[in-house]
């Protein structure tokens, strides 16, 4: 395995606990993204002035989502993560969602993910999406869409679901 084969890692880690790897991190205005190709991550697009990443964003080593992507994972964690960082995470659930590619009228699933480092300290006892509570629940969701509309792009949340069906959608992403 390569430096960053992150591909040959697979999704999963002990028990029920995902890999996720970090391409943008808390805080910042710049979303980064895996180049496969040149083997690196590179600076995707940078945020309007105000608006930055809450929490660390990433995606799953060995899966494919609908979009073509890995499946994308938000991680919660208690300080910023950075770019490149593999990190042991457990499930809490997923927003179903379905969004549009720039320029483009189709709606293609693009599940997110959300996880917390198996380190965690202030996320030590969730389990499920239940744990943090509606108010950091719907202020997750409203920053994806946000992020996809202030991009020209339609955005569809289609149902948040809980831990046991977010494992669901990993295994299917599974390569």
């Amino acid at each position: 395995m390569s430096k960053h084969d992150f591909a040959a890692v697979g999704p999963y880690a002990k028990g029920d606990d995902v890999y996720v790897v970090v391409e943008t991190p808390s805080g910042s205005r710049t979303k980064y993204a895996w180049n496969p190709d040149a083997r690196t991550f590179q600076a995707k697009t940078v945020l309007p002035l105000g608006l930055t990443f809450p929490y660390d964003f990433g995606f799953i080593p060995g899966t494919r989502a609908d979009d073509g992507d890995p499946l994308d994972a938000l991680v919660l964690a208690d300080a910023p993560l950075a770019v490149g960082t593999l990190v042991e995470c457990r499930v809490l659930g997923a927003f179903c969602v379905k969004q549009s590619d720039p320029g483009k009228d189709q709606l293609v699933r693009n599940d997110r993910l959300v996880v917390v480092p198996k380190f965690s300290i202030r996320g030590a006892e969730w389990r499920s999406l239940s744990d943090i509570g509606d108010a950091l629940t719907d202020e997750i969701c409203a920053f994806f869409r946000n992020y996809v509309e202030r991009q020209g792009r339609k955005f569809e949340e289609l149902a948040t679901v809980q831990h046991a069906a977010a494992m669901e959608l990993v295994k299917g992403a599974e390569r």
